[in-house]
């Protein structure tokens, strides 16, 4: 008995990831209209991600209800703060951006890149995004799942009459208890509307061309204000009703976290066969999970590229130093600070780098830039000197490079 002990009772600790993956793509992304009503292995972890939840209060005056953060509930970093944010007109720099960002960028990462030669110490990417429209300010987005959930729920319900026909009582009142407390939990879950915001913008303003820095990766993104806000400042919140609804969520997290420790005491109580029932739907509900939870970031990829951000068009490139990344990267933006500019790229204070930030600002200012014959100031040393010619050589790649791709559309 020990060993069934150990392998039954014990579920309700493992198979976490698998739980909030699927709870988090079925009930947060998709939507499903049914609740999970199965007997689940990982419930502990799910009690403890919606008594997180509940308490994840978002101040949000502008809108009626409650609303509560879904990266409490996540098992992944779709939620996660997004990299460093640069404005090339308006001098806007934002330490971190939100998940869409952080989704744009990853996405970013796996397109097929167009490499631009030159000398290569540092290699650096560049994507260009084309955000051709704005969502609304409030939008209520919903992903596609694919979910057999009525193999799970008929396996523990099979499982329970089982266990009825066999007399384990036992048994048949931890299936039954798993059962109810998940889909009342998911059935909570659900009360709450998945709803991205952005901030409103000005008529009139600037275009809100800029950059997202993540380092060696850089995404560069040109749209309207409203457009780029979007990807930058726009956030998702799980919206509820009222304070009911909020403070059930946290009930049904205490209510998973009791099924766990009731289970744990009163599963290895059962008969050897009524054991086995119970282990049998909690294996069945873990492959549901673990293909439900495989389909997460799939989902969301969709819901945020897809269906919010309408499929921008995107372009990757390569460089091989970070100076000529700059470059390239000013080229794109054109912006009025350039020289202020490459310092936030490039923060080196040096009089070398001084001398070279001002020189490619004044050359980009020009119809055709080049930077060939620059005269260097006669007072920088040999080594100096060297360094300089060197640098000069990689924002001629950069230029020769974007020349070389003017014909397409930035």
């Amino acid at each position: 008995m020990s060993e069934t002990f150990y392998t039954s009772a014990l579920l309700g600790f493992v198979g976490s990831e698998e739980q909030l993956g699927a709870v988090q793509t079925s009930h947060v992304l998709a939507r499903n209209a049914l609740p999970s009503a199965f007997n689940a292995p990982g419930s502990y972890a799910a009690g403890k991600a919606l008594v997180a939840l509940g308490k994840s209060r978002v101040f949000d005056a502008l809108h009626p209800g409650v609303s509560a953060d879904p990266a409490a509930l996540s098992s992944s970093s779709d939620f996660a703060n997004g990299p460093k944010y640069t404005a090339s007109f308006s001098g806007t720099v934002l330490s971190a951006t939100g998940p869409v960002a952080r989704t744009l960028l990853e996405h970013s990462r796996t397109l097929p890149i167009d490499v631009i030669g030159g000398r290569v110490t540092s290699p650096s990417s560049v994507t260009v995004v084309e955000l051709v429209d704005a969502p609304e300010s409030e939008v209520h987005p919903t992903a596609k799942v694919h979910a057999p959930l009525m193999i799970p729920v008929a396996a523990s319900a099979a499982a329970a009459a089982m266990c009825g026909v066999l007399g384990d009582w036992k048994i048949f009142a931890m299936i039954v208890l798993g059962m109810a407390c998940n889909g009342v939990s998911t059935s909570a879950l659900k009360q709450g509307d998945l709803t991205f915001t952005r901030p409103a913008t000005t008529a009139g303003a600037p275009a809100g061309d800029g950059y997202l820095d993540a380092g060696t990766e850089l995404v560069v993104l040109k749209g309207s204000e409203s457009a780029v806000a979007s990807v930058t400042r726009g956030r998702f919140t799980l919206r509820y009703r009222n304070e009911g609804s909020y403070r059930w969520i946290t009930t049904c997290g205490t209510l998973l976290t009791a099924q766990c420790f009731i289970q744990l005491l009163i599963v290895p109580q059962g008969t050897f066969f009524g054991q086995v029932l119970f282990l049998f739907s909690m294996i069945l509900s873990w492959l549901y999970n673990a293909h439900v939870s495989r389909q997460e970031k799939a989902a969301w990829d969709r819901l945020v590229l897809e269906d919010l951000l309408k499929a921008p068009s995107t372009k990757r490139y390569s460089l091989g130093t970070r100076t000529a990344t700059a470059v390239f990267l000013m080229q794109l933006l054109r912006p009025d600070n350039v020289e202020e500019q490459l310092a936030l790229l490039l923060p080196n204070n040096t009089p070398v780098w001084r001398f070279w930030r001002q020189t490619v600002a004044r050359r980009l200012r020009e119809e055709k830039p080049s930077f060939a014959g620059v005269p260097i100031d006669a007072t920088f040393s040999a080594d100096e000197h060297k360094l300089l010619t060197i640098l000069l050589g990689d924002a001629q790649t950069a230029v020769d490079g974007f020349s070389k791709l003017s014909g397409a559309k930035f």
